[in-house]
Order: C-alpha cells, then sequence, then structure tokens
C-alpha cells in the first residue's frame, strides 16, 4: 500500500437506504466505482445551509398568536 497514490482509507456506514440514494445519484453520472464518486462528492461537492431559526421563531410566534385567538374565542363562548 505503501507504493499506492493513495494510501489514506476512510470508512464510514450508511443504511440501506442511504446506499439506495447514492446508488441513485451515481446513476446520474459516468461514474461507476463508489470510491470514485464518494472521494470526487468529498473534494468537489457543495453543502448548502439554511440558517432556519428566523422561521423557527415566527413560527413559535404565530403558535403564541393562535393560543391566543382560542383563548379568546373559548371565552366568547361562555359570556
Amino acid at each position: 500500500m505503501e507504493n499506492r497514490k493513495r494510501n489514506i482509507q476512510i470508512k464510514f456506514r450508511v443504511t440501506e437506504k442511504e446506499r439506495e440514494l447514492i446508488e441513485q445519484k451515481m446513476a446520474q453520472l459516468p461514474i461507476h466505482k463508489i470510491g470514485a464518486y464518494m472521494r470526487k462528492m468529498a473534494i468537489d461537492g457543495y453543502i448548502i445551509y439554511t440558517d432556519l431559526s428566523p422561521i423557527k421563531e415566527y413560527a413559535k410566534e404565530l403558535q403564541a398568536i393562535g393560543k391566543n385567538i382560542n383563548q379568546i374565542h373559548f371565552i366568547s363562548l361562555y359570556l
């Protein structure tokens, strides 16, 4: 292994569903070896990160408003 160009091995585990998804994505490309695909994605692939914290805050506020409306409706039924 010392004479190999790539002499460091990286291993990781996936579920059956994850493996199927990887194979589906590989089928869209002219890459047939999973090692080549994984290396290409790890080096050249990109990750899109979306910060959802503002949306979560809005959802929390909407939930509080909804609770207030329900309380008003409940009270008005008994007046």
